[in-house]
C-alpha cells in the first residue's frame, strides 16, 4: 500500500501566499511577530491540507506501528477543572493503569478547546499518531457547527473510539446509570422518613431520578429545593453557595441530595456554618464514594460508581474494536451500589 505523500511547510506556504518563513514564525509562535490576518491564513492553510509538523511526518514515512498502541484521551469543554477533581483522578489514573496493563500508551491528554487550534488538530488527531481515543464527558462540547464538524471529522480520522459516561454520535460508551443512581439515595432518604429534600447537582439524568423518586413515593416536587451545578464549575463552593441561599430563603427542607461527594461535602459545610447538626436537622445523601467521603465528618452516606471498572472497560472496549472492526459496537452499562454511613443517620438509628 502506498504512503501518502506528507504535506510541507512548503505547501502550507504556498496556499497561504506567504513565504515558508512565515509559516515558520507561526508555527513556532516566533521568532517574528506575524500579523493575525496573516497566521489566520497561515492557520486555515494547515487545516486545508491537514499539515503536521516534520517530526510526524516523519513517523509517516516509517510506518504507524507506534500509533497502534497509541490512545489520546480528551475531555469536553475546558476540561482543566476535570483534573482538580478526585473523581475524575481516579478515572485517569486508572486509564493509564489499564492502559499500561494491556501493553498500550496514552498519547495525550487534551481539552476540548485545545482541538480547535489546527496545528494541535492536526498533530494529535491523526491515525499515524493514534489508534484509539476516549471521549470523557463528550456533552460538555459545544453545539456549535465548527464544533460539531470537528467532531465528525475526528470521528472519521481515528478509527476506535470510545466515550466515558456520556455518549455522543452513537458511539459505543462505558456508563453507569445516572438515574438509578438517584433513585438509590433518594429511596434511602425517603425511608428515613424524608419528604422535603433538597437536590444540588447536574442538570441530567440525576435530577430525573430525584424527581422520579417523589413521584414514585407519591411526594410533591419543589422546584425551589432543586439547584443546578455548571458542570464546568468546581462543585465544592458552589454547592455551599447553594445550601446557604437556600437555608436563607427559609424554605422548609430535612435533606440534601447532591449529584457529587464534592458538592456533598460544601452542602455540610455551609449547614455546619450556619448552626445546624448533619445527620440531626439535616441528613445529606450523594453520589461517588471518592476517597474523602469515608474521611469526612460525618462519613458520607453514597452511591459507589466502580471508577477503576469504567477506565477498564474503556481500554478493553478499545481493544475489541482494534481486534473485530465489523463487530457490532455496543454500550457498558455498570451497576451502582449504595454505601450507607453517617450523614444520612441511619447509622445513628435515626
Amino acid at each position: 500500500m502506498t504512503q501518502p505523500v506528507p504535506v510541507t511547510q512548503d505547501d502550507v506556504a504556498r496556499r497561504a501566499g506567504v513565504s515558508r518563513s512565515v509559516v515558520s514564525y507561526v508555527l513556532n509562535n516566533g521568532p517574528r511577530k506575524v500579523s493575525e490576518a496573516t497566521r489566520q491564513r497561515v492557520l486555515d492553510a494547515i487545516h486545508d491540507l491537514q499539515y503536521r509538523p516534520n517530526e510526524f511526518a516523519q513517523r509517516l514515512k516509517q510506518g504507524s506501528d507506534a500509533a497502534q498502541n497509541a490512545i489520546g484521551i480528551v475531555t469536553g469543554g475546558k476540561g482543566y477543572n476535570l483534573i482538580e477533581r478526585p473523581y475524575y483522578n481516579t478515572i485517569l489514573s486508572g486509564l493509564y493503569d489499564h492502559a499500561y496493563q494491556q501493553k498500550q500508551q496514552i498519547s495525550f491528554l487534551a481539552y476540548w478547546d485545545a482541538l480547535q487550534d489546527p496545528i494541535f488538530f492536526n498533530k494529535h488527531i491523526h491515525e499515524q499518531e493514534i489508534s484509539s481515543l476516549i471521549l470523557i464527558l463528550p456533552s460538555l462540547i459545544p453545539n456549535q457547527r465548527e464544533d460539531i464538524l470537528r467532531l465528525e471529522q475526528t470521528i472519521k480520522r481515528i478509527p476506535n473510539i470510545v466515550c466515558l459516561e456520556e455518549t455522543v454520535f452513537g458511539l459505543p460508551t462505558v456508563m453507569f446509570e445516572r438515574a438509578e443512581a438517584a433513585r438509590s439515595a433518594m429511596s434511602h432518604l425517603i425511608g428515613l422518613g424524608h419528604q422535603r429534600i433538597a437536590f444540588v447537582g447536574i442538570n441530567d439524568q440525576r435530577v430525573t431520578g430525584h424527581r422520579q423518586t417523589l413521584l414514585e413515593h407519591g411526594l410533591p416536587y419543589d422546584a425551589r429545593l432543586v439547584d443546578f451545578l455548571d458542570p464546568a464549575v468546581a462543585p465544592t463552593q458552589a454547592a455551599y453557595n447553594m445550601i446557604a441561599r437556600l437555608i436563607e430563603t427559609e424554605v422548609d427542607f430535612t435533606a440534601i441530595f447532591t449529584a457529587t461527594d464534592e458538592a456533598a461535602i460544601g452542602a455540610i459545610a455551609a449547614v455546619k456554618d450556619r448552626g445546624m447538626r448533619v445527620p440531626e436537622d439535616i441528613a445529606v445523601a450523594s453520589i461517588d464514594n471518592i476517597e474523602l467521603a469515608s474521611m469526612v465528618r460525618p462519613a458520607l452516606t453514597t452511591v459507589d460508581i466502580p471508577k477503576h471498572k469504567l477506565a477498564q472497560l474503556a481500554i478493553q472496549t478499545l481493544q475489541v474494536q482494534k481486534a473485530f472492526p465489523q463487530q457490532r459496537e455496543v454500550s457498558i452499562v455498570l451497576p451502582t451500589e449504595l454505601i450507607v454511613r453517617e450523614s444520612c443517620g441511619a447509622k445513628a438509628g435515626r
